[in-house]
């Protein structure tokens, strides 16, 4: 057998250089977009995830299931079982609906190496969040609301990563910051500028998905960036042409880039919308039988420079789930 060695011209071993170093950025990017985004797990009925829960260097498993209608949620963890126990206060962590999944978040903002676990789901069309702490020895719920927005912000970057729970009321947005101190949740006052974290371009987009269906789509320069692509404006076309009507319920973001100072320059919001067919609505014959469905949009915002004005958090990608 004769064996043949292929010598190579140095512009084409530049090429091939070129190629694999090319090759592996965009591996890498791909990686670290996808890792970021793919941060909230939507619970339909059960689920198991798999992390370290408990600070063992070993992975955990997480169990979501429903009885009845309910949420429950347990961690085995070696040979031992725990159970994430709400509050008195809010004594549920929220029952299973088709149009209103459970959101669960895993995230570090007492960076102690093991992620508290944030819940969102609802009781009869209202909203409920819960926030699990391991205190080394059991998962504690150290904080429950009503609210239907949660955020995370300095969640990565050198600044004290900041919890945030609000609601919108009255056509407007409002939010209450958290910080971890000593095994609990302290709230503190911030004075927020009006598009803080892109609150302002998510108040208009949810405001805008009110209006559908809509026989003509008009898209507000004001809440998108000019280099939008195309395709995510189709999406939003696509969703007003299906004749249902959106109705939000609730929502959860986080930033995931941040400029050389450390402040958030890109952030994710996922949106949970029921969406009612209109159609049904109306045939009197099929009233009461009217399809719902969940919606779930994800939006990147990002933040535009102003000569004029204060930069802007604007959205510039469109996802539809």
């Amino acid at each position: 057998m004769k064996f043949q060695i292929i010598f190579l011209k140095k512009k084409y071993v530049y090429y091939v250089l070129a190629i694999i170093i090319f090759t592996i950025t965009l591996t890498f990017l791909f990686l670290f977009i996808t890792n970021a985004i793919s941060t909230f797990n939507i619970v339909n009925e059960s689920k198991m995830m798999q992390a370290d829960l408990t600070g063992d260097g070993t992975k955990d498993i997480l169990y979501i299931k429903t009885d009845v209608d309910k949420y429950y949620i347990q961690i085995n963890s070696g040979d031992k079982c725990y159970y994430l126990e709400p509050s008195k206060k809010i004594n549920t962590v929220g029952n299973y609906y088709l149009q209103w999944p459970m959101r669960l978040t895993l995230m570090d903002i007492s960076r102690n190496k093991v992620p508290e676990i944030f819940t969102q789901a609802s009781v009869n069309n209202k909203a409920v969040q819960h926030v699990f702490f391991w205190t080394g020895e059991k998962y504690e719920d150290i904080f429950s609301s009503t609210n239907n927005i949660l955020g995370f912000v300095d969640s990565k970057n050198n600044k004290t990563p900041k919890m945030l729970s609000g609601n919108i009321n009255d056509g407007k947005l409002n939010l209450i910051s958290y910080i971890f101190i000593q095994g609990s949740l302290k709230s503190f006052d911030y004075n927020y500028v009006d598009n803080y974290m892109g609150k302002s371009t998510v108040l208009g987009f949810i405001n805008l998905m009110a209006t559908f269906p809509s026989s003509e789509l008009t898209i507000p320069k004001d809440l998108f960036t000019s280099d939008l692509n195309g395709n995510d404006i189709s999406l939003l076309s696509d969703l007003s042409d299906r004749k249902v009507n959106l109705t939000f319920q609730d929502a959860v973001f986080k930033d995931f880039n941040w400029d050389k100072d450390g402040n958030t320059s890109d952030v994710l919001w996922t949106l949970n919308f029921k969406g009612t067919n209109t159609n049904d609505l109306l045939d009197p014959k099929v009233s009461n039988l009217k399809e719902t469905k969940n919606y779930t949009i994800e939006l990147i915002l990002k933040l535009i420079p102003n000569t004029n004005k204060a930069p802007s958090f604007k959205i510039s990608s469109i996802n539809i789930k």
